[in-house]
Order: structure tokens, then sequence, then C-alpha cells
């Protein structure tokens, strides 16, 4: 597994197939996204690549909140992601000045600019930028501009997938 710690440093992915998130614990649902990028980028003959956070985002804007509890620390976290066929990681420092890109910064900088997705693949209420003020909404304006394909996994069909599999493995599996 390749791991990047350092945006400048990025190599440029051939048509990459991009889920973003904190993936405190990689549980199912989360399995699901890595799954549905392998298997576009497979379909694409692209490069399929998890973005994470260190440290916890919410970490740094509520850096006085003591209640956050992590499921998994980032060595964990990358286990687990190796563990599911994850290729390319990169791991985002989470600083101040990250925290304070507007969603449409985080847009056109970051997923436009740096990582050149070709599909964006996230969870149903996923959220970004400053306040978390970006949505799925907002990506799907810059989906029409052609800048990237969205792909939303809706909640029923992560919660089906948590169903299913705690269905088949047992309480507390997933």
């Amino acid at each position: 597994m390749n791991i990047y710690r350092d945006l400048k440093s990025l190599p440029e992915f051939k048509n990459a197939v991009v889920t973003i998130g904190s993936f405190d614990g990689v549980h199912q649902a989360h399995r699901r996204l890595v799954y549905r990028i392998q298997q576009l980028a497979d379909e694409i003959e692209g490069e399929a690549v998890v973005v994470t956070f260190h440290p916890h985002p919410r970490s740094v804007v509520f850096p006085n909140d003591k209640s956050l509890q992590l499921l998994s620390t980032t060595n964990e976290k990358i286990e687990l992601f190796r563990q599911c066929g994850v290729k390319n990681l990169i791991i985002v420092p989470f600083t101040v000045e990250f925290a304070q890109l507007s969603a449409r910064e985080y847009v056109e900088k970051f997923l436009i600019g740096q990582l050149k997705a070709s599909f964006l693949v996230v969870g149903y209420d996923h959220k970004f930028g400053l306040a978390r003020q970006g949505d799925s909404q907002m990506l799907r304006m810059y989906e029409k501009e052609g800048h990237f394909k969205l792909v939303e996994i809706e909640k029923q069909e992560l919660d089906e997938i948590d169903i299913f599999n705690q269905y088949q493995e047992g309480p507390g599996s997933g």
C-alpha cells in the first residue's frame, strides 16, 4: 500500500477514484465506500484513492472538547485499510489552516487541483469545508461542470450492509 502524508509530494494518480472521510474504525459502511472506489477504478482503469485525516478534524476544530473518543489509532486505521486492499492512502495533515478552507476552496484546490478526481465516492451525509458548509448538493454542481463524477452511497444501502453483516457475522462484529 502506498501511504502519502505530504500533500506537496502527491503523485499524479491515473483516473483517480477518491473517497474521503475521517474513517474512525473503518466499519462496514466505510468498507462499502472502499469497495465501490476499487470497483470503479477497475472499470475505468484508474487508481482507487482513500483520503483520511490526522489528527481527527474535530480535535483541531474543537481543541477543548475532550469528549472525542476514537475507535482506532492512525496506525490501526492504516492496517484496517491494508486489510481492505487499499492501494493508495492519503493521510492529510489536518491543521488549523486546512480547517479554514471554504467548501469551494476545498473542492477547487484539493479535490480538483491536487487530486484531479475522476470520480468522488461519498456517503449520504458527507460534509466538508469550513464549518462543514459543503455537501453533496455542492459537489453535484462541480459534477455538472464536468470536473468529476459523484457517486453518493445512500443511507439505506449503508444500513442494509450493516444489518446484513451483523446478521451474517453476529452482534458486535461491525
